[in-house]
């Protein structure tokens, strides 16, 4: 029998393969830019626009990523976690295989738009899902697998692209990379109907015998707390029910992240951090890599050879991120974060001044190594630390549409940086940095002076932060009754 502990961690890292799908659909199309047969399938080297279109080809994913995003402010809470997440991966499937089915330019940016539905819905709703099944103790470690599995994605995607481009077969190099980026989300799909659903959905749904039984599957640390430690879950799970009710009271709707102080102020910080995240420029770093290499004067193999090993600088900075959070605690990370991320900013601008002057290969190994640095410093303390503080600051009744609302600060950072990228760098060069850089320490001093700490604290507990009232459920004999009913029913199944 596998323990609840182990479980636990099981689930967390099954439904991160929609975070996997989100950072391969994303990182794919760094590589896929720099085959030759796609630029010259879609004739990228001799349109007049090519320029335009590669900026659409970024902008339409990201913009379907903010639409993909904002749905969730309704399907997550009507449909629940695990339906939701469902149809947002079909809808990641159908996109990924037409992209890759793609016979002109047209449909290709249609079906990438499309991947884009799908990965901004993926992208809010598995941190939602995580959050919601973690302890506090060690909610930072599990939300942060959902930055691990991102990273794996980037990761993946750039080797993929890398082996591919000595296929020689017609069309092989860039369909065949798309076409792989369908089965995270297939086995998601499969897989997600046989995961317990979230039990503060459950309980918001007036669910509370399959709540409980979600929330002794995945509280418990082992089996013998399941035995010994019962009274303790059913005081948590209690006070969640309170909680709970106690919010149900009023009507919650979409505008009410907007009415009052305490949900305006959550809002601030979850779409600030997350837009300050892409701020740094790592997206945009990604995405046009072998575009970056190619200005330093690298042959196109080394290009992306160089793409694949930065992007592979981001699991390993990621597993840090996620161990570290829980015991540096979410701010003093962001902050040491952003601070790194200004000084690789700093050497990156110096030195690609300077090649561009003398094209010595010293400087552009050196630029080089300032976009490894910068990646070292972001990985490692902001990239899963914005996740897991963003999905955490909510109450229930409003965390997917607050998740929702913060996630797509994520989306219009990337929508703007990614789609004048091309234009920016061919008409400004290294001073496209300098709008990363400024972005970045602004948001870093906001973040030091004006983010409150919600490391060790339970979703519950966070809302004290925002001055949110806790109440524990009211009990009677025959909630006892049903209480312990059901308890000897989840012994029996777990």
């Amino acid at each position: 029998m596998i323990s609840p502990a182990v479980y636990r961690v099981l689930i967390v890292g099954f439904v991160a393969l929609g975070s996997m799908t989100y950072g391969y659909c994303s990182s794919i199309i760094a590589t896929t830019l720099g085959q030759p047969s796609f630029i010259a399938y879609f004739g990228l080297d001799t349109r007049s626009n090519a320029t335009q279109l590669i900026g659409a080809i970024n902008g339409l994913f990201q913009a379907g990523g903010l639409v993909g995003c904002l749905s969730c402010v309704k399907s997550a809470d009507v449909l629940g976690r695990k339906r939701a997440i469902f149809l947002t991966a079909l809808v990641a499937l159908v996109g990924g295989a037409l992209q890759a089915g793609s016979v002109n330019i047209a449909m290709y940016l249609v079906f990438r738009f499309v991947t884009g539905l799908g990965i901004g819905s993926i992208v809010v709703l598995i941190p939602l899902y995580q959050s919601e099944i973690a302890p506090p103790r060690i909610r930072g470690l599990l939300v942060g697998i959902h930055g691990i599995m991102i990273c794996i994605g980037y990761s993946v995607a750039s080797w993929v692209g890398l082996a591919f481009y000595f296929v020689n077969a017609s069309g092989a190099q860039w369909r065949l990379p798309l076409a792989i980026q369908c089965f995270p989300p297939l086995i998601l799909a499969i897989g997600i109907p046989f995961l317990p659903e979230s039990p503060r959905w459950l309980l918001n749904q007036d669910r509370p015998e399959e709540a409980l039984k979600a929330f002794e599957a995945v509280r418990a640390e082992s089996d013998d707390s399941m035995l010994n430690d019962r009274t303790a879950i059913l005081e948590e799970f209690n006070m969640l029910k309170g909680l709970i009710q106690h919010e149900k009271m009023t009507k919650h709707r979409f505008v009410d992240l907007f009415t009052s102080p305490g949900m305006r102020k959550r809002c601030f910080l979850g779409f600030l951090v997350m837009f300050g995240c892409q701020g740094t420029g790592t997206l945009v770093i990604n995405n046009y890599g072998p575009t970056l290499y190619k200005a330093l004067g690298f042959t196109t193999v080394s290009q992306l050879l160089i793409q694949s090993g930065w992007v592979s600088v981001c699991p390993f900075g990621n597993a840090i991120n996620s161990v570290l959070v829980d015991r540096v605690g979410r701010i003093r990370l962001l902050v040491i974060g952003f601070a790194g991320v200004v000084t690789a900013l700093i050497g990156e601008c110096i030195s690609v001044s300077v090649f561009q002057r003398t094209q010595s290969r010293g400087v552009a190994g050196a630029a080089v190594f300032f976009l490894f640095w910068h990646m070292i410093c972001f990985s490692s303390t902001c990239d899963a630390t914005s996740y897991i503080y963003a999905s955490e600051i909510f109450p229930t009744p409003l965390r997917a549409k607050g998740l929702a609302v913060s996630v797509s600060g994520l989306f219009v950072a990337t929508i703007i940086f990614l789609q004048v990228a091309p234009t920016a760098f061919a008409a400004i060069g290294w001073k496209y940095y300098l709008v990363f850089l400024c972005l970045t320490a602004v948001i870093g001093v906001i973040i030091y002076f004006y983010y409150p700490e919600t490391n060790q604290l339970s979703l519950e507990q966070i809302g004290e932060l925002f001055g949110d009232k806790v109440e524990r459920a009211n009990t009677d004999e025959k909630t006892d009754e049903t209480r312990s009913t059901t308890v000897e029913d989840v012994s029996d199944t777990v």
